[in-house]
């Protein structure tokens, strides 16, 4: 069975399972609609015999019992209704067909050191491609793993294990992806969230506010009760109702500020719970999810808690509710004194509780990625400053489609000229490089046979533009890219460098005496360096410098006025151009 199929039939058998779950909703809302029609027979018979009045009370609790029941059929069809399109869209997928997959728009930044160059976000990106992300906090994390290169080797090897654990749990992963959709959740800010925790108490360890919310509720009720035994308790009753309104109101101001900026978490926290308890509920044998599982455990019920207790404050906005929760029983005075209880219980917890989130929630993008790609390589991260890779591909590129190639750098050269025609592959080839190098350093399965890197920044210089906005021409701009690229260099910061074609914005001249300077520094300096370039006189280096540069090329064939390329990385230098041809054959010279 190919991918297709599989997650073709995946979707048949949630579909069928949704078609139940609706049936069962169905025969709930009849089964409800009798019932409401038995207890109001009841009533009008008990009006005759006041023994039809004894079962009504029972069928009004079996009413609501079903109500309750009706509810969770109905959350478990909306799971299972997005667990049908996760596998549509899947099967989709493993047709190069991801544009359905959230694309990390807001991502995009040109100025970023390589991820505007390697097409990292936006339509068609690699984002777009990976992700799997049930949260928007799993999103943030992914999208910040694949442009910062953070870990150490020894936590690629822990992710590595982790993503290959996680790779054979499709049931949870996709559980996890449905549930999590349950909730749009795109402008989630953790800001003002975490702004609260840090903020001191407004009621909770107060001694006078513990006071007054325990004492005045039971005395006013005692004196509710009084009045059935003296009018006298009319007036105390009411003096004691108008006293603790004018106490909660004298802290309304606050207390509405406080609901205003925690209720939008309300709901998310509530989905968050869940997904914390469908991870609570796994097995693990890896270190990695082992301390993410022990850790959603803490989280399950503490995160549900609070997630009711800013329910309870919002409740307030029912101003008949508020007016006699109020009066009553100091309603707002208890409610904002238990979430701040809470909080005083776990506020340190709950970041870490949501950063473990937003860490699993990513890899599972990543382990989803290793489960439809099994044939796909880890790599192994070497010591010495060298990268080798065979049977190399672009994981955007379909495997119909996709040109493999074997690459090899720092052994000894440090630096790879790639010459070729227009459309011959250089560009292609210096993203397949770069987006496998991040998927390495990520603890991802690489697109090739085998891949060992060594673990150093990465800069780009591929896509440079101009700035109206920054009075910046397109040739400043790349030279405050190359600029800085040297200056790191120069500090000691080991690189992989992908440069495509620079110097565009001079003369041929120029541009290739600069070129040859840049490239002159280039291999004093810790530094794998791959640079695709047209101009072939760059190729002379090799013989300069014969232990640090080699020549690499794409070449084109014409044959029969057909212009094609084989996409395969050559030794030498480009012999063939394409420019002229193609000007002629659609006709713009003659």
């Amino acid at each position: 069975m190919n991918q297709a199929e599989f997650y073709r039939q995946r979707e048949g058998q949630f579909q069928a399972q949704a078609n139940l779950l609706e049936k069962d909703i169905r025969q709930y809302s009849l089964t409800r609609l009798s019932l409401a029609l038995a207890v109001l027979s009841c009533v009008y018979l008990g009006f005759f015999d006041s023994l039809f009045f004894y079962p009504a009370p029972l069928l009004v609790v079996l009413f609501f019992y079903l109500v309750k029941r009706q509810a969770r059929k109905e959350e478990e069809r909306k799971v299972v209704l997005h667990l049908v399109k996760l596998n549509v869209w899947e099967a989709a997928a493993s047709h190069n067909d991801f544009q359905n997959f959230e694309a990390g728009a807001r991502f995009v930044d040109p100025h970023h050191p390589f991820s505007h160059d390697l097409d990292l976000f936006g339509q068609g990106s690699l984002f777009q491609y990976l992700n799997r992300c049930a949260t928007n906090l799993g999103e943030q994390n992914l999208a910040k793993n694949l442009a910062h290169i953070q870990y150490s080797k020894e936590t690629i090897v822990r992710r590595q294990a982790a993503i290959r654990e996680l790779g054979s749990m499709i049931d949870f992963r996709q559980q996890c992806w449905a549930t999590g959709k349950q909730i749009h959740d795109a402008d989630f800010d953790l800001a003002s969230l975490y702004s609260w925790l840090k903020q001191p108490a407004l009621l909770y360890g107060k001694k006078t506010i513990a006071i007054l919310r325990w004492a005045l509720p039971s005395v006013t009720i005692l004196s509710l009760f009084g009045i059935l035994f003296s009018p006298v308790f009319q007036s105390v009753f009411f003096a004691l109702f108008i006293l603790q309104l004018s106490i909660a109101g004298s802290y309304n101001k606050p207390i509405t500020k406080l609901q205003n900026e925690l209720s939008v978490y309300k709901l998310i926290l509530e989905n968050y719970a869940h997904i914390f308890r469908l991870m609570t509920d796994q097995k693990f044998a890896t270190q990695e999810m082992i301390r993410h599982r022990d850790l959603a455990a803490e989280a399950t019920d503490n995160v549900r808690e609070v997630s009711s207790l800013i329910n309870a404050v919002e409740s307030r906005m029912n101003l008949i509710a508020r007016l006699f929760g109020n009066g009553l029983f100091l309603y707002d005075l208890y409610s904002v004194s238990k979430l701040e209880k809470w909080r005083e219980a776990h506020a340190s917890s709950l970041p870490l509780w949501l950063q473990s989130l937003a860490e699993w929630d990513a890899l599972l993008s990543l382990a989803g990625f290793y489960y439809n790609h099994p044939d796909y390589a880890f790599a192994e991260i070497g010591e010495n400053l060298s990268l080798s890779g065979k049977e190399v591909g672009h994981p955007l590129i379909h495997s119909t489609e996709r040109v493999n190639n074997d690459v090899s750098l720092g052994n000894p050269a440090g630096v790879m000229l790639i010459t070729g025609a227009n459309m011959a592959g250089k560009s292609t080839f210096l993203r397949t490089i770069g987006v496998n190098y991040l998927l390495a350093v990520n603890g991802a399965p690489v697109c090739a046979k085998q891949w060992i890197c060594p673990l150093i920044d990465l800069r780009t210089g591929m896509r440079t533009s101009d700035s109206l906005q920054e009075h910046q021409s397109y040739f400043y701009a790349e030279l405050n890219r190359l600029q800085s690229i040297i200056e790191d260099l120069r500090s000691g910061k080991p690189m992989m460098i992908l440069l495509d074609e620079i110097l565009k914005g001079t003369n041929s001249t120029d541009k290739q005496t600069g070129s040859r300077e840049l490239i002159k520094q280039l291999i004093q300096q810790k530094a794998l360096v791959l640079l695709a370039t047209h101009d072939i006189a760059l190729g002379e280096m090799q013989e300069q410098f014969p232990n640090h540069i080699v020549n690499t090329c794409f070449e084109g064939k014409i044959e029969n006025e057909q212009l094609t390329f084989d996409y395969k990385l050559h030794q030498g230098l480009a012999q063939k151009a394409n420019a002229t041809f193609l000007m002629r054959k659609m006709g713009i010279i003659p």
